[in-house]
């Protein structure tokens, strides 16, 4: 076992005793985790290079490195651990079991194809319009299309990390792929703001007091609520935008937190946001 699978394995023992309403959904999770990193060391995917002085400009007029369509996909492996999450999920409850198993009848008949779902995986419009005609569920077969190439698109973040100018990108964007932030974290002494991406897990730094998804700095039209004796779990609202991300304050935990499991483990908040009129401009994974 990698040191890595080791400690989040630790942290997610954790987090199922801190929180025991999400132990099975974080079972699951950790399944598909484990089937993702043993997928990494075989993945091939090539490196898209870019030039320091088209880099430069890109930063400076606020264009991120790539698109979402310029991510190169190791497609036989994808499919190989699709096909293993599947199985996977159909343990989980009878309704997932059901809903996967028509996934998968609609591959074998032929009328969805994976290597076509992957390629199109940034085409929202595509894959909605694909679950509505064979009538499946389209938060499964997103999660599964996603949880599938993220192992791609990580390797892909890895070949090209070093390029990003984090001291001069202060955006609310991903300065890798240009997509909006999922979660927040606050660390260090003085609480620095970082993001994650909601499409790469790329982390960046971001200012404290304006909002993410609408560049609001008006401190009068910037809220937050706490959960319920968790001060290190909060909300960041905007009046502005109507828009909110959950903000961790590591300074707050006795351990490094990885944010991917917090968010999972702080669906509450979502809810609690969504009943106050807010929303998530980058719905979870868990259709959230």
């Amino acid at each position: 076992m990698s040191k890595s699978l080791k400690k989040i394995k630790e942290q997610i023992e954790k987090l199922k005793k801190k929180n025991p309403v999400y132990a099975e959904i974080l079972d699951f999770y950790e399944k598909v985790l484990e089937k993702q990193l043993q997928m990494t060391p075989s993945l091939t995917v090539t490196q898209i290079e870019s030039r320091d002085d088209i880099k430069k400009i890109q930063t400076q007029e606020g264009f991120p490195l790539m698109n979402k369509e310029d991510f190169t996909l190791d497609i036989p492996s994808s499919v190989l651990l699709f096909n293993s999450l599947c199985e996977i999920g159909k343990t989980v409850t009878p309704k997932m079991n059901e809903d996967i198993q028509r996934i998968e009848y609609a591959i074998a008949d032929n009328n969805l194809h994976l290597d076509k779902l992957f390629i199109k995986h940034f085409d929202k419009a595509y894959q909605e319009k694909i679950a509505e005609k064979l009538q499946i569920n389209n938060v499964i077969l997103k999660f599964l299309v996603y949880m599938s190439i993220q192992p791609s698109i990580a390797a892909n973040v890895e070949k090209v990390k070093d390029q990003v100018d984090l001291k001069n990108w202060l955006r609310g964007y991903c300065p890798v792929c240009g997509s909006l932030p999922k979660i927040s974290a606050l660390t260090g002494d003085t609480g620095n703001r970082h993001f994650m991406c909601s499409f790469c897990n790329f982390l960046w730094s971001g200012e404290r007091l304006k909002c993410p998804f609408c560049d609001n700095r008006d401190h009068k039209k910037l809220h937050y609520f706490y959960a319920d004796g968790q001060e290190a779990y909060r909300v960041d609202l905007c009046e502005q935008c109507k828009k909110y991300i959950k903000t961790i304050d590591v300074r707050k935990l006795t351990y490094k937190p990885d944010l991917n499991l917090e968010d999972i483990t702080s669906l509450h908040l979502d809810m609690l946001a969504s009943e106050k009129g807010f929303k998530r401009p980058v719905p979870s994974l868990w259709g959230i």
